[in-house]
């Protein structure tokens, strides 16, 4: 794959940089030395002035003291409703990758990520986001990319980052890093991920790029009541690869019971482009119309 272009649509090394929160100057505390610097000298004044003088300073003082304390409010004001209108960006961007809204999401996070973010956790949620989005566009290695920077960041709750080593994982195996995957396996294994459905998903994925497809049938049969109370709808990724394996040793029965499984859960088109490998099956086997609620 042709690597993006310097400021092409989701340059991922772009919007690394762009995102980047930078310093804002604090109003609140350049308002409250202002008014400490007015305050003292309306006491100078107060001592050495004449009585009138003395009286016009006290007013002054306390016109200030007001507008002080309206500019601080307003500015309270405008900051938390700036903080909650980029919370609710970013909150939108999840909703579009959940109703997998794809584009409008790429959109969104390339024009968010262009801009410095308010906050670090607001970047970092950015990101997560990116990730999928850049595999969905069939960018694997700038998923990749934004993958290890979060890994490497220690900016990801522990749940955070055994997902993202997981979709790292299957991003390597698109990509045919072979030994780079299995080495991402193994630290899966030693993680907390070690054990889980997300992680035999990816070993069975593994089985079957690397052509396994008689281990990969093994763990997946030994595995299903767990992919299944797992993973719920996301079982038919693992009934996909399955079909894969089974159709690999020529099992078709199983296979196309696998393949219509897989696709009575999931849209073949969503399946395919998390698995390019399962692709070929649709040249053989006649995927089950999905139900509406996984179209």
């Amino acid at each position: 794959m042709e690597a993006a272009e310097p400021n092409g649509f989701l340059n991922v090394d772009r919007l690394l940089e762009s995102s980047l929160p930078r310093p804002r100057v604090n109003l609140l505390w350049i308002m409250g030395g202002s008014f400490l610097l007015l305050m003292f000298f309306s006491a100078v004044v107060s001592r050495t002035a004449p009585g009138p003088a003395r009286d016009a300073v006290g007013l002054l003082s306390g016109l200030l003291f007001i507008g002080t304390l309206i500019g601080v409010s307003a500015f309270s004001f405008h900051a938390v409703r700036q903080l909650r209108a980029e919370q609710q960006r970013v909150a939108e961007i999840g909703e579009m990758i959940q109703l997998r809204r794809w584009q409008e999401a790429a959109m969104a996070l390339e024009t968010y990520l262009s801009q410095p973010a308010r906050t670090m956790a607001l970047r970092i949620q950015a990101l997560v986001y990116l990730a999928p989005v850049l595999v969905r566009l069939e960018r694997s290695p700038d998923a990749i990319a934004v993958q290890d920077y979060l890994i490497d960041s220690d900016m990801v709750d522990a749940g955070g980052i055994a997902a993202m080593r997981i979709g790292r994982a299957v991003a390597m195996l698109n990509e045919d890093h072979l030994f780079d995957a299995d080495r991402a396996i193994s630290e899966l294994r030693r993680g907390p991920a070690g054990g889980s459905a997300a992680l035999a998903l990816v070993e069975l994925y593994r089985d079957v790029k690397t052509g396994h497809p008689a281990e990969a049938i093994e763990l997946f049969e030994r595995k299903l009541p767990e992919l299944r109370d797992q993973l719920g709808q996301r079982v038919a990724d693992a009934y996909a690869l399955a079909a894969r394996a089974y159709d690999l040793l020529g099992r078709e029965p199983e296979a196309r019971t696998a393949f219509r499984n897989a696709t009575l859960l999931a849209p073949w088109g969503e399946l395919y482009r998390r698995y390019p490998d399962v692709k070929k099956l649709a040249d053989r086997f006649q995927p089950a119309p999905a139900p509406p609620e996984a179209a």
